[in-house]
């Protein structure tokens, strides 16, 4: 069974273990605070601005701000809740891997990438983030002979912009290959209440991750459904005011909904554990992808999405 590796612990002996990656990217807000214990009352010895990369030294279970979520990292400094810190790693690759139209997978393996309007452009047109994901369609060679992927699924509608081939890790089609694509006996359940989803293929589970579901008005509807569409990733844009939304290369979308809600990675926050999304099932990375690859009907590796035929579809219960 493939899951979430989080820390068990008893209330009067909490303990740590390994952080989910050595290094964070703050995710949310602008100021989040360390402190010297993995506590709200802790003193405050230092704050961490939006962006700002952190050593993450372990998983600490402490006093939980709200129920869901009492994980807390340690790093160098002190504590700091593991909500709106992404775990990251900094991990370049070697360079660009050979492109034959209509182009490759590539996700960013560094905690931040720049993307920019031509290769080496003086000016960064926007930040992409750990985990994300793209298809590039070109490289190109600047005049220090640095190499860059263009960018188009996931970012713009046509050939957009350029990021160092570095930043970015090559997924080739072995790596989103279907997952027992032979059963007909799959169903997926996410269980708005524990805010889990459990992956089955008859009553045996595959996979179970924490989740963040719809909040509010954009709670995530119960009742059952089938995967009516597949992609490999999304540019999702939406709401209005300090409700919108801007979040190029969102990981592997499998959506259930007429309405486009669906299991999907999340980089901008790490709180998993109670409804925060606009309705989609927020789960990480690795997640969306095992899903992605294991729900039927699979997707083509040179497309970016499939319309999926009614009865086809993997089956979705929201409990």
């Amino acid at each position: 069974m493939l899951g979430v590796a989080l820390p068990r612990f008893d209330e009067d002996e909490p303990i740590s273990g390994p952080p989910p990656a050595s290094l964070g990217r703050i995710a949310g807000g602008w100021r989040q605070p360390v402190r010297d214990e993995a506590k709200l009352k802790g003193k405050i010895i230092a704050y961490k601005s939006y962006d700002e990369i952190i050593p993450l030294l372990s998983t600490v279970v402490g006093d939980a701000p709200w129920p869901s979520n009492p994980f807390w990292f340690q790093t160098a400094e002190g504590y700091i809740h593991s909500a709106f810190v992404q775990p990251v790693e900094n991990q370049p690759s070697s360079g660009p891997a050979p492109i034959t139209p209509p182009g490759i997978w590539v996700q960013v393996s560094v905690p931040i990438a720049e993307a920019r309007l031509k290769p080496n452009a003086p000016r960064v047109s926007r930040k992409i983030y750990y985990g994300s994901v793209y298809r590039a369609v070109d490289v190109a060679q600047d005049e220090s002979s640095q190499w860059w992927y263009r960018l188009k699924d996931g970012i713009a509608y046509s050939p957009g912009p350029y990021v160092l081939a570095t930043s970015l890790r090559f997924l080739p089609p072995e790596a989103l290959t279907p997952i027992s694509s032979d059963r007909t006996d799959k169903k997926i359940v996410v269980d708005v209440v524990k805010q889990e989803m459990t992956c089955f293929e008859g009553e045996t589970p595959v996979l179970s991750a924490r989740t963040a579901t719809g909040f509010g008005s954009n709670r995530t509807p119960r009742g059952e459904y089938e995967v009516l569409r597949k992609s490999h990733t999304s540019y999702m844009i939406g709401g209005v005011g300090s409700d919108h939304y801007d979040l190029p290369g969102v990981s592997f979308p499998t959506y259930f909904t007429r309405s486009a809600i669906a299991v999907h990675g999340t980089y901008w926050h790490h709180d998993y554990g109670r409804p925060r999304s606009h309705g989609c099932v927020n789960v990480i990375n690795d997640a969306a992808q095992f899903v992605f690859r294991w729900s039927n009907p699979a997707v083509p590796y040179d497309q970016h999405q499939i319309m999926v035929k009614r009865g086809e579809g993997t089956k979705v219960v929201v409990v």
